[in-house]
């Protein structure tokens, strides 16, 4: 039986809450956070140099204000805010990591911290900026969602975000591996096709840059800190995750160096 989009997406949502509520583990500390991220943990490809991009593209200053979905534990919502000084709103479905990015960042006035659903909530006001990294993937039917996007900014507001999309080469098989280990859609379009969505629903001037040559040297030393790292990571996690861990950072590695698999950075502007 084929389910319904929504009842698929569901499904995704309650994996990716089991999946990062173990964010803070010693797989992400030790091979992803400190080494990559000055500590930060701030996840996927895009890191903070994607966080220095959306200010400066958006041009964010202290009179504005931005909305980032899948939050995770805040740290790059407080990174937006303290070199940018704007205000910042993070959304996560996760209620432990709201919980932990309200304990990490108590006291700042300059963010906020909702637990919702994207695709259901309804904003406060409107953003002159809303930004994500690699959530696309994970969206069963994206349309809707970028209608959202568009409908919370204001006039002359911007979008970015980090994105995959799938390569030329993408196999079915590939294509399962990907499902099974990150609950990415088993449809993901090709870039063309992702950037004409985001042009149908509105958006303007798009600035598009392919980063997979980032994604394969942060997958390469994803695998050379685990492997320098193993003691401490097998110690608390164990040995399976271990496994699994360097198994996924050795199989996008490959997608993406064959590209296979694409990383795009994106800005776009809602129209003034």
């Amino acid at each position: 039986m084929i389910l319904p989009p929504e009842m698929v997406q569901d499904a995704v949502n309650d994996l990716q809450i089991r999946v990062w509520d173990h964010a803070d583990d010693a797989r992400f500390r030790l091979t992803v956070y400190e080494p990559l991220r000055e500590g930060r943990k701030v996840g996927c490809i895009g890191g903070l140099e994607f966080l220095d991009y959306t200010g400066a593209y958006a041009a964010l200053g202290p009179e504005h204000s931005a909305l980032e979905f899948g939050c995770g534990m805040g740290d790059s919502c407080e990174y937006l805010a303290s070199r940018f000084g704007c205000r910042v709103t993070g959304i996560d479905l996760s209620p432990q990591q709201i919980e932990r990015a309200r304990e990490r960042h108590a006291g700042s006035a300059r963010l906020d911290f909702v637990e919702a659903d994207v695709l259901t909530w309804e904003p406060p006001h409107h953003y002159d900026a809303v930004y994500f990294l690699e959530m696309l993937p994970i969206i069963q039917d994206c349309r809707p969602l970028l209608e959202n996007l568009y409908n919370w900014l204001r006039p002359g507001g911007a979008l970015t975000m980090t994105d995959f999309v799938a390569g030329s080469y993408l196999s079915d098989e590939e294509r399962a591996f990907l499902w099974q280990e990150d609950s990415i859609a088993d449809n993901l379009p090709f870039k063309t096709h992702r950037l004409a969505m985001i042009r149908g629903v509105g958006f303007q001037d798009l600035d598009v840059v392919d980063i997979t040559d980032k994604a394969v040297m942060q997958q390469e030393r994803m695998l050379e800190e685990s492997y320098r790292h193993k003691e401490a990571i097998v110690d608390e996690v164990g040995i399976d995750s271990w496994l699994n861990w360097v198994e996924c950072a050795e199989v996008y590695g490959r997608m993406f160096v064959d590209r296979k698999l694409l990383c795009l950075r994106i800005g776009a502007r809602k129209a003034g």
